[in-house]
């Protein structure tokens, strides 16, 4: 598995730019550069909202034991910033999916139960 994230991690800029080459063909540049501006300044904009509500949601937790949860919720938050930030197509998808609440807790949910379920100790007593 994380094969394959690395190797997708590395792909990834080569098919975005080339994604983004063939548009800039097709619609041209000034659009193109326009298209990529506009994804740029929402997703600017929704991350300062998201941000703000998963920042209150920290006030809140730091007595509630939910802080880890979180916090997590925050990095995932701060990576599709920087997906929504580099230029490109499938970088902006990526990052507008994880903005959305549901699919940010849904995603959160299962690293949880994935770190939940990653040990199990037994301790007998001879």
């Amino acid at each position: 598995m994380l094969r394959y994230l690395i190797i997708g991690i590395l792909v990834l800029p080569f098919v975005d730019l080339y994604l983004l080459i063939q548009v800039a063909g097709t619609l041209g540049f000034w659009k193109t550069l326009a298209i990529i501006l506009l994804t740029g300044l929402i997703g600017a904009e929704l991350i300062r909202r998201e941000g703000r509500h998963v920042f209150m949601k920290l006030q809140t937790s730091v007595t509630g034991g939910e802080i880890s949860r979180n916090f997590l919720e925050g990095a995932i938050l701060v990576l599709s910033g920087l997906f929504l930030l580099s230029p490109g197509f499938i970088t902006d998808g990526i990052g507008f999916i994880m903005v959305i609440r549901p699919i940010r807790e849904r995603i959160v949910a299962h690293i949880m139960n994935k770190r939940d379920s990653g040990f199990q100790v037994e301790i007998q007593q001879i």
